[in-house]
């Protein structure tokens, strides 16, 4: 009896169709089909289909690879947003309220000191301030609270440094000691702040924007003829109001250690990298 030409071609083509629709219980059939077949017709086979076998089963292992991989990836995107979202949280609350100063001193004086070609040097100072210093913040907060003058005048620079928006205005009003009339508001930037502990009195050394002299021009508040020292002026019930800076425990300790905004953003972008590092491994 003469066998048809392309039996072996037919259950090759027949166990590869069971093998990539039924995956590793098509080997059973692919057995059945094997016994049916004469030995060297089997034997020609058998390297066939271990070899169909295993790329299936490579197809399969690769598949399921991509799938953890998939899966891998979106909860690592997803941690990351949430600690993206977190630090933005963190960043937030980290904010440091802003605080504005009040002083005040019995008596003040206003001096003025040519430099040459034309300019001068403006300073304020008063032997009488204020021991403490009124500190209460910016809006939202409602933060009110005293501290030593003498500390906010040795702190001056760390307050307000180019770091943090440069040297603060201010504005003062003052009574003339003569006229007893009120005069002001002399609104300036404070430049440097200095207490000469050898004579007790504190100075605020002041500057201003062409805008600021619009409104109260320093040298406005002296007048020739005013008393012996025409670049000297007396004031009495000085108000000094100043804008704002942070203050935080850092500007006490000197390093960003103490300040719970950097404390927390570092702990923020800490957490970030540990997710990125984890993610990083398990991929």
């Amino acid at each position: 009896m003469i066998k048809p030409a392309f039996t072996p071609l037919i259950a090759l083509l027949g166990v590869v169709a069971l093998l990539l629709r039924s995956g590793g219980g098509a080997i059973v059939a692919a057995a059945t089909v094997l016994n049916a077949m004469d030995l060297d017709e089997s034997m020609n086979l058998h390297g066939m289909l271990t070899q169909v076998a295993a790329e299936a089963m490579t197809r399969r292992h690769a598949k399921s690879n991509n799938h953890r991989l998939l899966a891998l990836t979106s909860s690592c995107s997803k941690k990351l947003d949430k600690c993206k979202s977190d630090l933005k949280t963190c960043e937030k609350e980290a904010a440091q309220p802003t605080f504005l100063y009040t002083q005040m001193a019995d008596t003040c004086k206003l001096k003025r000191k040519t430099i040459g070609n034309g300019k001068h040097r403006y300073e304020w100072s008063s032997k009488d301030m204020d021991d403490e210093t009124y500190v209460f913040s910016d809006r939202p907060y409602q933060i009110a609270y005293t501290m030593q003058t003498e500390a906010f005048f040795q702190d001056f620079d760390n307050l307000f440094n180019k770091d943090n928006g440069g040297k603060p205005n201010g504005a003062i009003t003052f009574r003339h000691k003569n006229t007893k009339n009120f005069e002001g508001p002399l609104i300036s930037v404070f430049v440097e702040a200095a207490y000469k502990t050898d004579v007790g009195k504190f100075v605020y050394e002041l500057s201003q924007s062409k805008d600021q002299e619009v409104v109260n021009a320093l040298d406005e508040f002296f007048k020739e003829g005013d008393g012996k020292d025409d670049d000297m002026v007396e004031f009495e019930m000085c108000s000094l109001f100043i804008d704002a800076s942070e203050l935080c425990e850092c500007c006490l300790y000197g390093d960003d250690d103490h300040c719970a905004a950097s404390w927390i953003k570092k702990a923020c972008n800490d957490n970030e990298k540990e997710i990125t590092e984890e993610c990083s491994r398990q991929i």
